[in-house]
């Protein structure tokens, strides 16, 4: 990696930082002083609230770890337990599907890698023979994926003792 790479890498997110974190805050202040000398000030005010709320949506709806959860769990049709976890790492989240498999152990099965996090939840509905699953996002369809039954793990799987919970803890700490 090239010296401009690393001071590229280095000084773009201090930037960004500066310009939706800092720059509405320093606005609001110096507004707000400009207002009480009586020197004008109101467009500073203005613009530094609009920036404040851009700021609070970034924050929130692409570096709030609180966004990472366990959607649903349960047992399908055919006795295997599942989880739906939406958790970071897509753009800006991701949401999965692990069904456990004895013999495998939790296998993944993709749903999207490029979603806003879910605040209203999800939850799953298996077919009777468990080969397809429809994945809601509220009270809507989000999308219907096959549940294809694997006997081997894969890179992205999990023990079978693993819990939901477990699951979501080792992805989050990677």
């Amino acid at each position: 990696m090239s010296a401009l790479t690393t001071i590229v890498q280095i000084l773009f997110p201090l930037l960004v930082a500066v310009v939706v974190f800092v720059m509405p805050v320093w606005l609001l202040v110096s507004g707000i002083a400009r207002l009480r000398r009586k020197q004008g000030g109101k467009i500073r005010v203005l613009i530094g609230m609009a920036m404040a709320l851009f700021a609070i949506f970034v924050l929130d709806s692409f570096l709030g770890p609180w966004h990472e959860k366990i959607l649903d769990k349960g047992t399908a049709p055919d006795g295997r337990e599942f989880a739906l976890l939406q958790v970071g790492g897509g753009e800006p989240f991701e949401i999965r599907l692990y069904v456990r498999s004895e013999e495998a152990g939790w296998v993944f099965h993709y749903v999207d890698h490029e979603v806003f996090p879910w605040r209203s939840g999800g939850h799953v509905e298996f077919s009777p023979d468990t080969s397809t699953a429809k994945i809601f996002h509220g009270s809507e369809v989000f999308k219907i994926i096959e549940i294809v039954p694997k006997d081997q793990p894969e890179s992205d799987s999990f023990p079978p003792s693993d819990t939901p919970e477990d699951i979501l803890r080792r992805i989050t700490n990677r």
